[in-house]
């Protein structure tokens, strides 16, 4: 596991470019955090990793629930909150992807990067995925916090090479 705290909104932008550029394509990143606690700015910062041909156009999906983005390596952007209050925060189970027209059992989609905001709500998500959980500390909530845990061992080759730029400065 790895974790930063007292991150600067620059700083977590720099750790989100630097997650995108080490993604080969078929990562699950699943996101946590309370609203507002940075799960969108992240992802579009991962996109200007990825080199999405319009990462400024990375926004959060929660009424259109999933986007995918054009790129090297596309990305799938997948939103669970509204999901959730289809019955007081139950979790999603396959049925409600289905119900999507999104293959469950196939996501990722081969070659692409899939990031699910307001995973917790998933309730069996594949084993093998990194989980990246934000919070807004609330004796600063002008800094982030960041905890990175990789479950299986492609995700935990993905944490390996993730080379975080030096945030000491």
């Amino acid at each position: 596991m790895s974790a930063w705290t007292a991150l600067s909104l620059e700083q977590m932008h720099e750790l989100a470019h630097a997650l995108g550029r080490a993604c080969r394509g078929d990562e699950l990143i699943l996101l946590r955090g309370e609203m507002g606690a940075g799960k969108t700015t992240f992802t579009r910062a991962l996109g200007e990793g990825l080199r999405l041909r319009a990462p400024g156009e990375v926004c959060s999906p929660t009424y259109t629930v999933c986007m995918t983005h054009e790129g090297p390596l596309p990305l799938v952007h997948l939103d669970l909150f509204r999901l959730g209050d289809m019955g007081e925060g139950a979790p999603v189970r396959g049925g409600a992807f289905e119900a999507l027209g999104l293959a469950y059992d196939a996501l990722p989609p081969p070659g692409s990067v899939l990031v699910v905001e307001w995973s917790e709500l998933w309730e069996d998500p594949p084993a093998d995925r990194l989980e990246l959980a934000l919070r807004r500390p609330a004796e600063n909530p002008a800094v982030r916090a960041l905890e990175a845990r990789a479950t299986g061992p492609r995700h935990a080759d993905l944490l390996a090479r993730w080379a975080p730029p030096d945030l000491s400065r």
